[in-house]
């Protein structure tokens, strides 16, 4: 972790391959189109509708403005852009979880957007005033929120029929109804849940449901708290004491199980929804709403948001153009939930094509939604808590104590390391 931050902050990289067809160049093509680069982390099965939607743009801004999109995996695209933002080879447009913008304003990564958001007549308060709130950093706005997208369970339909269960509404149904799969020659599990992702993202709604932030005034780790403890419990008990999942589940194996017509049900993000529709699953899903804590219906949701990198020199006509794309992206974000996300944009949400989307409206009520609290270090403080997430969903007598005590101390020491980098 200390040398990715003396990396971002210092720079002492290379462009890194993929990007050389993508960095910022000429401002024009064929003589007069603009072209920009945007790069986006959606390679997943949002990634076709993604494509669509700049191709979308480029046909309709023909001889004016031609975008020329990369997608990278998130595994390494944020060190990518830390690497290539200050030596001149980011991209002119890119996508940033909400979570992760105050800590690249603090870094000096992206720019302010308040000029450019006024410029464009984007009305802030369209958007969830929360995720809103989460992009502002020392009274600047540096970025423009695109979607919320939750997590949600997937069931089973005919499994679920065939066992006689009703659709649950919480916690306590929900594992009357997984403990009636037939586990136990393999055949079907109740749940199945990764020891790794999407675990930290189902234990943050778990957190918030016990009554827990995630980052605490002075940018310390939120976890090592009652509340904390009590949601990792919420979920490992469904493993080791609920027996209603496989133990050691890696990455996907819990997603395979359910596409394979071996799972009941299945926590999985609203941005897989394209995958699951293409296996041959008679699937409903259901809000995460109480199945942590019964008495709680908030849900954990991250945003897609778009930023300005800095650039070593200015062009206004490409930082022209690149406003311009974003605000056709936000406008036309209800096709963007047709790969799952949900707009941030309460117009685009409110359209009869948005209405009309099948799914996408059972990953539950936005009101409901918490965006959590976020930090210009939000990602030193809680990175540790990932580590102790698995480790708990693997080993049936963690001691949560020792796990979250030793996990406070190391998000402590990387939140200074990187304020002595930055030198604040």
């Amino acid at each position: 972790m200390k040398e990715k931050l003396k990396v971002a902050v210092t720079a002492l990289a290379l462009c890194s391959c993929f990007v050389l067809g993508a960095c910022s160049g000429g401002s024009e093509i064929n003589g007069s189109e603009v072209s920009i680069s945007y790069w986006n982390l959606n390679t997943g099965a949002d990634g076709a509708t993604m494509k669509s939607l700049v191709e979308q743009f480029n046909e309709e801004h023909k001889g004016k403005i031609y975008v020329t999109p990369q997608s990278v995996n998130e595994e390494i695209y944020y060190s990518n852009l830390e690497s290539n933002i200050p030596i001149g080879r980011g991209p002119d447009v890119a996508i940033l979880h909400s979570f992760r913008v105050q800590s690249y304003a603090n870094q000096g990564l992206i720019i302010p957007a308040d000029e450019l958001i006024e410029s464009a007549q984007i009305d802030m308060n369209d958007f969830p005033a929360q995720i809103v709130e989460s992009l502002e950093f020392e009274g600047n706005s540096y970025a423009i929120p695109f979607d919320m997208h939750p997590l949600g369970i997937y069931y089973n339909k005919t499994l679920l029929a065939s066992y006689g269960c009703e659709v649950p509404t919480n916690r306590e149904e929900l594992i009357a109804a997984a403990k009636k799969a037939d586990n136990e020659d393999g055949k079907v599990w109740g749940l199945p849940l990764s020891t790794r992702w999407p675990s930290e993202y189902t234990y943050t709604t778990a957190l918030h449901q016990f009554g827990g932030v995630e980052i605490l005034p002075g940018d310390q780790p939120g976890f090592n708290t009652q509340a904390g403890k009590d949601a990792l419990a919420s979920i490992a008990s469904l493993i080791h004491t609920e027996k209603i999942s496989p133990e050691s589940l890696g990455n996907d194996q819990d997603l395979a199980l359910f596409r394979a017509g071996k799972a009941l049900f299945h926590i999985q993000g609203s941005w897989m929804l394209n995958s699951i529709k293409k296996s041959s699953i008679d699937f409903g899903i259901i809000p995460l709403s109480r199945m942590f804590n019964s008495q709680s219906d908030e849900i954990a949701v991250r945003s897609h948001t778009f930023v300005f990198p800095k650039q070593r020199k200015e062009n206004a006509q490409k930082r022209e153009a690149a406003v311009e794309f974003v605000k056709w992206m936000v406008e036309h974000s209800g096709s963007w939930a047709e790969a799952g996300q949900i707009p941030a944009s309460q117009k685009a949400r409110d359209s009869e094509a948005y209405k009309a989307l099948p799914y996408v409206h059972d990953f539950g009520d936005i009101a409901n939604f918490r965006i959590g609290v976020s930090s210009p270090y939000y990602f030193e403080a809680y990175t540790p808590v990932y580590a102790c997430i698995t480790d708990a969903l693997q080993k049936p007598n963690y001691d949560v104590d020792s796990l979250f005590s030793a996990a406070e101390i190391e998000g402590q020491k990387l939140v200074k390391e990187l304020k002595e980098l930055l030198g604040k």
